[in-house]
């Protein structure tokens, strides 16, 4: 995973995909809520990890990062700190995990799919009791939901993805290239028609 310094141009389009983030989390009702059918009135799918997977994608994991942050602090704005913090932190395990491999977006995807699953059963079982003890103070009541709550990051993590890939990889080459490093150029006009021969 190659970190580069982000120019004022990403981090204006990082901003504005993480507000698009903020505005679609705030938004109730389908298609921008959706509520997961093994718990419902507990956890619904959402399109705010669309516009962060568009911020990587466009502008590198530290883009990717921001937007994240900012399309979640919403959460933590409204006053849900335990909502704002999973979904922070399954955004970013998602994300970091699709930067992190280098070719194939099938093969990125799986590790970002599988990243969001481990992170999150790990956060889930340990910080359920203490975040939310009145509903899971016992062990057997944080494993009962741990399955189901699998299953949602799997299908989350491919929301995600796939229509993010989608629309970025049908994006003008212009809307693309202008995210990209510009090529170097080795030699100086100058020095050019130094090692060129006289006529």
């Amino acid at each position: 995973m190659h970190l580069q310094k982000l120019s004022s141009k990403k981090l204006a389009l990082a901003s504005i995909l993480g507000a698009l983030a903020a505005a679609s989390e705030v938004i109730k009702g389908p298609p921008f809520d959706i509520p997961f059918p093994l718990l419902p009135g507990i956890i619904s799918w959402d399109l705010t990890g669309i516009p962060m997977m568009i911020s990587l994608l466009m502008n590198g994991p530290l883009g990717g990062v921001y937007t994240s942050i900012i399309g979640c602090s919403i959460i933590f704005l409204r006053g849900n700190v335990p909502g704002g913090f999973f979904k922070l932190v399954a955004e970013l395990a998602t994300i970091l995990a699709f930067a992190a491999i280098r070719k194939g977006i099938v093969t990125k995807t799986v590790a970002a799919v599988a990243s969001r699953v481990l992170v999150m059963t790990a956060a889930n079982f340990f910080l359920l009791p203490v975040f939310y003890p009145a509903y899971y103070s016992s062990e057997t009541a944080v494993i009962a939901i741990l399955l189901p709550l699998a299953v949602f990051n799997v299908t989350q993590a491919l929301l995600n993805i796939i229509p993010a890939y989608a629309i970025y990889s049908r994006l003008p080459s212009r809307w693309r290239l202008a995210t990209e490093e510009s090529p170097k150029i080795p030699f100086q006009n100058s020095e050019i028609s130094k090692i060129l021969p006289s006529r």
